[in-house]
């Protein structure tokens, strides 16, 4: 997980032209002026106020949007007089009449999304060289209403608007709102009526209940009566996402695919959604061709389902239509890449099947779903690769299976598998769906729950994901308590290397060992202060730059926040000039976010307008009067009570926020004591080793001190090193002339061996206290081996003379063969050679045996005789 470098830079704090880029000015409205037609939906929903193009920020502060350069505020000159830096920020003035709560930029930053909570507009941004021009009037945008009649107040609010991964120049937008009807925008600036009307519209109650592709599934126009539906309260839409962000190393279904996540706790899927034309990536297109032919292939040589068989000719036919078509060659004007355009196939349908919804197993504690998050299952490079073409492409690290995290309201986040995974399904045609009713039962599919993140809860939250492009598996998390930088790397590799090599035996062990042991990492990193959080707080955003690093960018109450974090680089590259981790002597200092006045010292009071309101209420009392003596009378008493109940307010504010910088001072001053105790110990332990401790009194000698004191410790040292050393080779020598050298441990044990030998042998005598031979002695072994051979010779005599006694009479020597033979016949031929050659294997053991031990007992006669010299 990347480590926390430092918080809001100083070019983002007051006085700053970048702290006055968030500032509402006073003469603007509140949020509370701005109405939505309803003040629930209003009050719930994601808050996506601060969009990005690059390192330019589009900022919400009230209704307007403000717009700059995040590294041209940081390199704008302290001095704001300055006549080459434009001080004020540009704002752009947009229609839209009701209070906004998402923007959205497109993926080339020709567009901007305004979603209020009913309605969408587009705007058309200008391009980045406006923003170095001094005039600092505002500017005024083109802006289209998206669908002037299926985004309104009278219909259900808009919950999420995604810009398409694989739209045509970035421009397909697909809208989700809260009754699950979701619209499909192929937006042209030169064309009106693309903003008019969707490309498609889906009802995706109708889809969960339809049978067939020949049934109607567009979502209900403007006008229309609807009727009560079970539906309705189970398929209330809580955030939509895409499975993937269109990059070579993810899987071709997973850019193509829809997750809509329900506030219940339902999860469906949509593939394939496609507008009419689409940029597939280099490895989409041979993807899918793969992973289709390899599913043909196995359902070939298998007994498949009515459906599944069905399910691989519609991807069949529609990876035909593919193939037979010629792609458009395209470039973009920001990149100088080429990229193929292709026509959405006819047949199969453009409306996919309902997948869904997918049932978590095992089932968590439920609670309001406010967001999804999507991770793309890892592109198998050596399926879809030729062994000619493998050069040409990197292998990737991940997950072969998709990952699932669901955010709920109480600030917990699902963390699921999608093992099965989506692939591309339509809906049969009429006839096809009449056979299935009786020939099939439905399926269920599932997603595999391995963990559930907890992090701070909080009331009138709403929290939401947004991903980061420094790590595949790892995102953010924005809620009223702050920011969350969660990563899923530490069980991934495990979990693939379990699926890369599966194993029956012990395969659930493991696993329940793999994620008790390895856990995602949560960090709370940015803090927010809850006096300042009155409504719902705004996501943050993820900004890689080789300016700023790795920024975080938020705001709360009208007030900047940041977040830098180390960017990810291999410690191999510079692990043998990084310094060691011995710890320091002064410790270093914690990383905090720096303090920001709280709005209360900024608020102007509410003081002056009451007065004109209580006026303005009772006509019996004049301005002049508030300035006489007080008189005692209702009148006067209504107007103390209302005045104390809103100074009440304003002071109970000023003396929490003077409460907390007070609170932050005393910290500050404990921690500089702290400090200074520490310096002030490091101080005299230098002294120690300089000298300055010593004034030198009482002594004759003179005083040494600083460098050179050091120095002649240093010379003292080296000196009874040279000391010792001669002291060692002095004694070395003297152990040399003594006429010997002692023999080791070994040398002794190994003479003592071959004296016990050679008294075995004997050439020489032995002792007396060494006469008993041990167990273990080789002469006792020979002799042991000695006496079997003549207790078995003795017992083969008496078998002989037992076996003349009862030799058979000279008058039956004719019988005596015919018998022999009949015996011998009886015992089986390869019996009788088994038994043979055993006996033949052990006496050549016996016989390598006693060999070796003649040649041992040769060579060690001669070190006898040595030994016995000495």
């Amino acid at each position: 997980m990347a480590r926390v470098a430092g918080h809001t830079p100083s070019w983002l704090s007051a006085p700053s032209p970048g702290f006055n880029l968030f500032q509402r000015a006073t003469d603007s409205k509140p949020a509370a002026a701005y109405r939505n037609g309803n003040d629930k939906d209003a009050s719930h929903g994601p808050s996506r106020t601060i969009a990005h193009r690059g390192t330019e920020v589009f900022v919400l502060v009230g209704n307007d949007i403000r717009w700059s350069d995040l590294v041209m505020l940081k390199d704008a000159p302290k001095n704001t007089q300055d006549q080459n830096y434009r001080a004020s920020p540009f704002v752009l003035k947009t229609p839209v009449a009701s209070q906004i709560k998402q923007l959205v930029v497109s993926p080339h930053g020709d567009y901007l999304a305004i979603l209020t909570t009913h309605t969408v507009h587009i705007a058309v941004l200008p391009d980045s060289s406006h923003l170095s021009v001094q005039d600092t009037s505002p500017l005024r945008i083109k802006t289209f209403q998206l669908g002037p009649t299926a985004h309104v107040v009278e219909q259900a609010p808009v919950v999420s608007a995604i810009w398409h991964p694989m739209g045509f120049m970035g421009s397909c937008l697909v809208t989700v709102t809260q009754d699950a009807c979701v619209r499909l925008w192929e937006l042209n600036r030169d064309s009106r009526a693309s903003f008019d009307e969707p490309e498609l519209a889906l009802d995706l109650k109708k889809l969960a209940n339809a049978t067939s592709s020949d049934q109607d599934f567009a979502a209900s126009k403007y006008g229309t009566s609807k009727g009560f539906s079970p539906d309705s309260v189970e398929m209330e839409v809580a955030a939509a996402c895409f499975g993937a962000r269109a990059t070579s190393d993810e899987h071709g279904w997973s850019p193509m695919t829809l997750w809509i996540a329900m506030t219940e706790g339902d999860v469906y899927a949509l593939c394939p959604l496609l507008p009419s034309k689409w940029e597939p990536t280099p490895t989409t297109i041979p993807s899918l061709s793969t992973a289709v032919v390899a599913k043909a292939e196995a359902i070939s040589q298998a007994d498949p389902t009515p459906e599944e068989r069905r399910i691989v000719d519609q991807q069949q036919k529609w990876l035909a239509d593919i193939d037979a078509q010629e792609p458009l060659v395209v470039s973009h004007a920001d990149t100088l890449n080429e990229f193929e355009v292709y026509n959405r196939p006819a047949n199969p349908p453009a409306v996919p099947k309902l997948q869904g919804p997918f049932y978590l197993n095992p089932e968590p504690d439920y609670d309001q779903i406010t967001d999804v998050f999507v991770i793309a299952p890892r592109l198998d490079d050596d399926a879809l690769m030729q062994e000619e073409d493998q050069d040409d492409f990197l292998g990737h690290d991940g997950l072969s299976v998709g990952i699932v995290c669901l955010a709920t309201a109480a600030g917990k986040v699902h963390v699921c598998l999608d093992l099965d995974g989506v692939e591309a399904q339509w809906l049969p045609s009429r006839r096809a769906a009449f056979r299935r009713r009786f020939d099939e039962e439905e399926t269920f599919s599932e997603l595999l729950l391995v963990e559930t993140l907890t992090t701070s809860e909080t009331k009138n939250s709403w929290p939401t994901f947004t991903p980061t492009t420094t790590s595949r598996y790892g995102f953010f998390l924005s809620s009223n308590e702050g920011i969350y930088n969660i990563s899923l790397e530490s069980w991934i590799a495990p979990l693939e290397d379990e699926l890369i090599n599966p194993t029956d035996s012990g395969a659930a062990f493991r696993l329940d060992v793999l994620f008790d042991v390895e856990k995602s990492t949560v960090d709370q990193i940015l803090k927010r202060n809850h006096g300042s959080v009155t409504s719902v707080a705004p996501a943050c955003l993820s900004i890689v730059d080789s300016d700023l690093g790795h920024f975080i960018l938020t705001a709360s109450s009208s007030q900047p926040q940041a977040v830098v974090l180390d960017l990810p680089v291999d410690r191999s590259l510079y692990n043998s000039f990084a310094p060691d981790e011995t710890p320091l002597a002064l410790p270093a200092p914690s990383v905090r976010q720096p303090y920001q006045p709280s709005e209360a010292f900024f608020a102007t009071s509410a003081l002056p307008g009451f007065l004109d309101s209580a006026l303005q209420r009772n006509t019996n009392v004049r301005r002049a009067d508030l300035k006489k003596q007080v008189v005692f009378s209702p009148v006067n008493l209504d107007i103390l009570t209302d005045a104390h109940r809103l100074l009440s307010t304003e002071t109970s504010r000023l003396g929490a926020a003077a409460a907390d910088l007070f609170r932050r001072c005393e910290r500050m001053r404990a921690e500089l004591s702290e400090q200074i105790r520490h310096v002030d110990e490091l101080s005299r332990r230098a002294d120690a080793v300089t000298g300055d401790d010593d004034d030198g009194q009482g002594t004759d000698q003179p005083r040494v001190v600083g460098k050179e004191r050091i120095d002649e410790r240093m010379e003292n040292a080296r000196n009874r090193s040279k000391e010792l050393a001669k002291r060692v080779e002095a004694m070395r020598r003297r152990m040399a002339g003594l006429g010997g050298k002692e023999l080791s441990a070994k040398e002794e044990a190994w003479a003592a061996e071959v004296s016990s030998l050679s008294t075995s042998l004997g050439e020489t005598e032995a002792p007396a206290q060494e006469s008993i031979a041990t167990d273990d002695d080789l002469t006792s072994r020979l002799q042991a081996v000695g006496e079997l051979q003549r207790a078995l010779v003795a017992r083969a005599k008496e078998a002989a003379e037992q076996q003349k006694a009862i030799a058979p009479t000279p008058q039956d020597d004719e019988s005596e063969p015919q018998d022999l033979s009949a015996s011998v016949s009886r015992i089986p031929v390869d019996f009788r050679k088994q038994k043979i050659a055993q006996v033949m294997q052990m006496l050549d053991r016996e016989t390598a045996l006693v060999d070796a031990v003649m040649d041992r007992l040769g060579k060690l006669k001669g070190l006898g005789s040595s030994i016995s010299s000495l």
